[in-house]
Protein backbone atom coordinates (compact mmCIF):
# COMPACT_ATOMS: atom_id res chain seq x y z
CA UNK A 1 0.00 0.00 0.00
CA UNK A 2 -0.69 2.33 -1.58
CA UNK A 3 -1.48 0.47 -4.81
CA UNK A 4 -0.62 3.35 -7.15
CA UNK A 5 2.02 5.97 -7.98
CA UNK A 6 0.27 9.00 -9.57
CA UNK A 7 3.22 11.40 -9.32
CA UNK A 8 4.53 14.11 -11.62
CA UNK A 9 7.88 12.83 -12.87
CA UNK A 10 9.47 15.82 -14.62
CA UNK A 11 9.89 18.22 -11.69
CA UNK A 12 11.71 16.18 -9.01
CA UNK A 13 8.51 15.13 -7.21
CA UNK A 14 8.27 11.61 -8.63
CA UNK A 15 8.77 9.86 -5.28
CA UNK A 16 6.51 7.36 -3.53
CA UNK A 17 6.89 5.07 -0.53
CA UNK A 18 5.20 1.67 -0.46
CA UNK A 19 4.49 -0.21 2.76
CA UNK A 20 4.48 -4.00 3.20
CA UNK A 21 2.99 -5.00 6.58
CA UNK A 22 3.60 -8.51 7.87
CA UNK A 23 0.68 -9.64 10.02
CA UNK A 24 1.70 -13.29 9.98
CA UNK A 25 3.96 -15.45 12.14
CA UNK A 26 6.78 -16.03 9.64
CA UNK A 27 9.39 -13.66 8.23
CA UNK A 28 8.64 -12.59 4.65
CA UNK A 29 11.15 -11.68 1.96
CA UNK A 30 10.18 -9.80 -1.21
CA UNK A 31 12.15 -9.40 -4.42
CA UNK A 32 11.31 -6.38 -6.59
CA UNK A 33 11.78 -5.55 -10.26
CA UNK A 34 10.50 -2.98 -12.75
CA UNK A 35 9.08 -3.85 -16.18
CA UNK A 36 7.50 -1.78 -19.00
CA UNK A 37 4.03 -0.29 -18.65
CA UNK A 38 1.01 -1.03 -20.85
CA UNK A 39 0.87 -0.02 -24.50
CA UNK A 40 -1.95 2.53 -23.97
CA UNK A 41 0.47 5.08 -22.53
CA UNK A 42 4.18 5.85 -22.69
CA UNK A 43 6.71 3.62 -20.94
CA UNK A 44 8.63 5.11 -18.00
CA UNK A 45 10.29 1.94 -16.67
CA UNK A 46 13.75 3.11 -17.79
CA UNK A 47 13.42 6.22 -15.61
CA UNK A 48 12.58 4.38 -12.37
CA UNK A 49 14.90 3.69 -9.45
CA UNK A 50 13.91 1.77 -6.33
CA UNK A 51 15.41 0.62 -3.03
CA UNK A 52 15.85 -2.00 -1.73
CA UNK A 53 15.91 -4.71 -4.41
CA UNK A 54 15.15 -7.32 -1.72
CA UNK A 55 13.08 -6.51 1.37
CA UNK A 56 12.86 -8.67 4.50
CA UNK A 57 9.93 -8.07 6.86
CA UNK A 58 9.76 -9.74 10.28
CA UNK A 59 6.40 -10.67 11.91
CA UNK A 60 4.60 -7.63 13.29
CA UNK A 61 6.77 -5.20 11.32
CA UNK A 62 6.19 -3.15 8.17
CA UNK A 63 8.70 -3.01 5.34
CA UNK A 64 9.37 0.09 3.24
CA UNK A 65 10.07 0.26 -0.50
CA UNK A 66 11.19 3.61 -1.94
CA UNK A 67 10.51 4.41 -5.61
CA UNK A 68 11.73 7.45 -7.54
CA UNK A 69 11.17 8.37 -11.20
CA UNK A 70 12.66 11.25 -13.22
CA UNK A 71 11.70 11.87 -16.85
CA UNK A 72 14.23 13.28 -19.36
CA UNK A 73 13.76 16.94 -20.32
CA UNK A 74 12.67 16.23 -23.91
CA UNK A 75 9.70 14.02 -22.93
CA UNK A 76 6.27 15.23 -24.03
CA UNK A 77 3.43 15.99 -21.64
CA UNK A 78 1.12 13.08 -20.85
CA UNK A 79 0.81 9.83 -18.91
CA UNK A 80 3.54 7.22 -18.56
CA UNK A 81 3.55 3.87 -16.80
CA UNK A 82 5.64 1.01 -15.47
CA UNK A 83 4.94 -2.27 -13.71
CA UNK A 84 6.21 -2.81 -10.19
CA UNK A 85 6.81 -6.55 -9.92
CA UNK A 86 7.08 -8.21 -6.52
CA UNK A 87 7.54 -11.84 -5.57
CA UNK A 88 7.86 -13.69 -2.29
CA UNK A 89 11.05 -15.69 -2.05
CA UNK A 90 11.74 -18.51 0.36
CA UNK A 91 13.93 -18.07 3.42
CA UNK A 92 15.86 -21.24 4.39
CA UNK A 93 15.79 -22.12 8.08
CA UNK A 94 17.62 -24.86 9.94
CA UNK A 95 15.17 -27.38 11.41
CA UNK A 96 15.14 -27.52 15.21
CA UNK A 97 16.14 -31.17 15.23
CA UNK A 98 19.16 -30.46 13.01
CA UNK A 99 18.03 -32.84 10.27
CA UNK A 100 18.01 -30.33 7.43
CA UNK A 101 16.69 -27.07 6.04
CA UNK A 102 13.10 -25.96 5.59
CA UNK A 103 11.53 -23.01 3.78
CA UNK A 104 9.00 -20.66 5.36
CA UNK A 105 7.17 -19.94 2.08
CA UNK A 106 4.80 -22.73 1.06
CA UNK A 107 3.12 -20.79 -1.76
CA UNK A 108 4.96 -18.13 -3.72
CA UNK A 109 2.85 -15.15 -4.68
CA UNK A 110 3.89 -12.92 -7.57
CA UNK A 111 2.26 -9.54 -8.19
CA UNK A 112 2.67 -7.00 -10.97
CA UNK A 113 0.91 -3.66 -10.53
CA UNK A 114 0.96 -0.93 -13.16
CA UNK A 115 2.08 2.39 -11.70
CA UNK A 116 1.25 5.59 -13.55
CA UNK A 117 3.02 8.94 -13.50
CA UNK A 118 2.72 12.00 -15.69
CA UNK A 119 4.76 14.76 -17.31
CA UNK A 120 3.56 18.37 -17.39
CA UNK A 121 1.35 20.53 -15.20
CA UNK A 122 -1.66 18.23 -15.60
CA UNK A 123 -4.07 18.84 -12.76
CA UNK A 124 -6.65 16.08 -12.07
CA UNK A 125 -10.00 16.97 -13.64
CA UNK A 126 -13.38 15.37 -12.98
CA UNK A 127 -16.65 17.11 -13.79
CA UNK A 128 -20.08 16.16 -12.43
CA UNK A 129 -22.54 15.97 -15.32
CA UNK A 130 -25.55 15.04 -13.16
CA UNK A 131 -26.53 13.52 -9.81
CA UNK A 132 -29.64 12.30 -8.02
CA UNK A 133 -30.28 11.23 -4.43
CA UNK A 134 -33.27 8.94 -3.98
CA UNK A 135 -34.71 6.10 -1.91
CA UNK A 136 -35.12 2.57 -3.23
CA UNK A 137 -36.17 -0.51 -1.26
CA UNK A 138 -35.64 1.33 2.01
CA UNK A 139 -32.12 2.48 1.09
CA UNK A 140 -30.86 5.94 0.21
CA UNK A 141 -28.79 5.97 -2.98
CA UNK A 142 -26.78 8.39 -5.09
CA UNK A 143 -26.62 8.21 -8.87
CA UNK A 144 -23.80 10.36 -10.21
CA UNK A 145 -22.49 10.83 -13.75
CA UNK A 146 -18.83 11.88 -14.03
CA UNK A 147 -16.56 12.92 -16.87
CA UNK A 148 -12.81 13.37 -17.14
CA UNK A 149 -12.43 16.25 -19.65
CA UNK A 150 -8.65 15.93 -19.82
CA UNK A 151 -7.13 14.60 -23.04
CA UNK A 152 -3.82 13.69 -21.35
CA UNK A 153 -4.29 12.39 -17.83
CA UNK A 154 -6.48 9.86 -16.02
CA UNK A 155 -7.20 9.95 -12.29
CA UNK A 156 -7.43 7.38 -9.51
CA UNK A 157 -10.45 8.77 -7.69
CA UNK A 158 -13.06 8.30 -5.03
CA UNK A 159 -16.35 9.85 -3.92
CA UNK A 160 -17.07 10.95 -0.36
CA UNK A 161 -20.56 11.97 0.77
CA UNK A 162 -21.12 13.81 4.04
CA UNK A 163 -24.62 13.91 5.47
CA UNK A 164 -26.48 15.07 8.55
CA UNK A 165 -25.01 14.39 12.02
CA UNK A 166 -21.52 14.00 10.49
CA UNK A 167 -22.38 10.73 8.76
CA UNK A 168 -19.87 9.96 6.01
CA UNK A 169 -19.76 7.43 3.19
CA UNK A 170 -16.45 7.11 1.34
CA UNK A 171 -15.79 4.93 -1.70
CA UNK A 172 -12.57 4.38 -3.65
CA UNK A 173 -13.70 3.84 -7.23
CA UNK A 174 -10.62 3.09 -9.34
CA UNK A 175 -9.48 5.01 -12.40
CA UNK A 176 -11.32 7.33 -14.75
CA UNK A 177 -9.28 7.60 -17.94
CA UNK A 178 -8.69 10.73 -20.04
CA UNK A 179 -11.91 11.57 -21.89
CA UNK A 180 -13.91 8.84 -20.12
CA UNK A 181 -17.48 9.09 -18.79
CA UNK A 182 -18.64 7.05 -15.79
CA UNK A 183 -22.02 6.51 -14.16
CA UNK A 184 -21.91 5.31 -10.56
CA UNK A 185 -24.50 4.27 -7.99
CA UNK A 186 -23.59 4.44 -4.29
CA UNK A 187 -25.55 3.40 -1.22
CA UNK A 188 -25.62 6.16 1.41
CA UNK A 189 -25.83 4.05 4.56
CA UNK A 190 -27.15 5.93 7.59
CA UNK A 191 -28.46 8.84 5.49
CA UNK A 192 -31.91 9.99 4.42
CA UNK A 193 -33.06 11.50 1.13
CA UNK A 194 -33.98 14.91 2.61
CA UNK A 195 -30.75 15.40 4.57
CA UNK A 196 -28.28 18.15 3.54
CA UNK A 197 -25.35 16.66 1.68
CA UNK A 198 -21.86 17.48 0.51
CA UNK A 199 -20.44 15.42 -2.35
CA UNK A 200 -16.65 15.46 -2.74
CA UNK A 201 -14.74 13.98 -5.67
CA UNK A 202 -11.14 13.38 -4.64
CA UNK A 203 -7.87 12.09 -6.06
CA UNK A 204 -7.31 8.83 -4.21
CA UNK A 205 -3.55 8.26 -4.01
CA UNK A 206 -2.65 11.85 -3.11
CA UNK A 207 -6.05 12.62 -1.51
CA UNK A 208 -6.68 16.02 -3.06
CA UNK A 209 -10.15 17.46 -3.58
CA UNK A 210 -11.01 17.71 -7.29
CA UNK A 211 -14.64 18.79 -7.14
CA UNK A 212 -17.16 19.53 -4.37
CA UNK A 213 -20.93 20.01 -4.44
CA UNK A 214 -23.22 21.09 -1.59
CA UNK A 215 -26.88 20.14 -1.76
Amino acid sequence: MPDGFEKRIDNGEGYQEFYFPNNGLETLRYKFAVSPGSSIRGDMSQWVEFYPKILTVKPGETGLLKVFAKAPKEVKDGEYGFHLDSSLISIPNIKKDGTGIKSNVGIRINASLEMIGYVGNLEPLIKVDSYKIYEENGKTKLDIALKNPSSQRGVEFGVQVKGKNKTTVRNTLGRIYAGENKKITLELNGMKKNHPYEIEIYEDINYRTINKIKI
